[in-house]
C-alpha cells in the first residue's frame, strides 16, 4: 500500500494492521531514547510534536494490549522528560 493509498484508507476510518504499528513503535521508542538523553543535556523539549507522533500510531493502527502497554510508557517516559525540562525553565 502506497502512501496515497494509505492516507485515503485512513480517511475512510480503516486501520492498518496491528504488525505494522511494531515498526513505528520502534522508531518512536529509540527517539524517545533519544529525545530524553538529548533533552537531559539540552533542554527544549517538544512534547506536544511526540504526542501528535504517539497518537497518530493509535489512529492508524489496530493495537493490541502490548502495544498499548509500550504506548502508555512512551508516554510516560516523555512525560517525565518534558517535566523535566519545564521545571529547568527560568521563571518569567
Amino acid at each position: 500500500m502506497n502512501g496515497a493509498s494509505r492516507q485515503a484508507a485512513a480517511q475512510r476510518g480503516e486501520r492498518r494492521p496491528t504488525g505494522l504499528a511494531d515498526n513505528e513503535l520502534r522508531h518512536l521508542e529509540n527517539m524517545a531514547t533519544q529525545v530524553t538523553r538529548i533533552n537531559a543535556a539540552q533542554p527544549g523539549f517538544d512534547h506536544g510534536y511526540w504526542e501528535r507522533r504517539i497518537r497518530a500510531v493509535e489512529d492508524a493502527h489496530e493495537l493490541i494490549a502490548t502495544q498499548r502497554v509500550r504506548i502508555a510508557r512512551l508516554r510516560e517516559r516523555l512525560t517525565a522528560s518534558a517535566r523535566i525540562d519545564l521545571a529547568r525553565r527560568p521563571a518569567a
